[in-house]
């Protein structure tokens, strides 16, 4: 596998399909509070110690148990590509797997496709984008993808803007 962009890692990991780790409950829940942490636990079924992940980068034990079974993943092992903007499928817009899951991200307020265009361009930027993007506009601090109201302070995130 390539490596990823150089000091990415250190700030916030990137995905390899387009998806902004930063606002992942796993991820989130992880780094946020213990009280976070305990209720995605719960809602997802899985034991504290379960809810982790660190990126599509780092070893299959160190990854939420819904990225260890990416069939993008696998997808761009085969390839031998480490992004889907690398695959032609991306730029003729037939791959279906990217546009299924392109399709679903956009109801969370994703946009995968420009959002690799980005990371192409300037990953840096890009991370800085989303770091703002996914905060609460009350306290500051970071939320996830299908949040209505903050972890944090409790206030209702007004989320209508992030929709596409």
């Amino acid at each position: 596998m390539k490596p990823q962009p150089s000091g990415m890692a250190d700030k916030y990991p990137l995905s390899r399909c387009g998806i902004y780790c930063g606002a992942c409950y796993v991820y989130r829940a992880e780094r946020d509070n213990d009280e976070f942490i305990r209720e995605i636990a719960e809602w997802q079924k899985v034991e504290l110690h379960e809810v982790r992940c660190n990126s599509c980068f780092v070893a299959e034990e160190e990854k939420w148990s819904n990225c260890r079974q990416c069939n993008i993943k696998y997808c761009l092992e085969e390839k031998g590509h480490v992004y889907c903007h690398e695959c032609d499928k991306f730029w003729d817009y037939s791959c279906e797997q990217f546009n299924n899951l392109e399709a679903f991200c956009s109801k969370r307020g994703e946009a995968l496709r420009e959002n690799l265009i980005k990371i192409m361009t300037d990953a840096s930027k890009w991370l800085e984008e989303q770091e703002k993007k996914w905060r609460c506009s009350s306290c500051g601090k970071p939320y996830s993808w299908y949040e209505e109201i903050c972890h944090h302070c409790g206030k209702e995130l007004n989320r209508s803007d992030l929709r596409h």
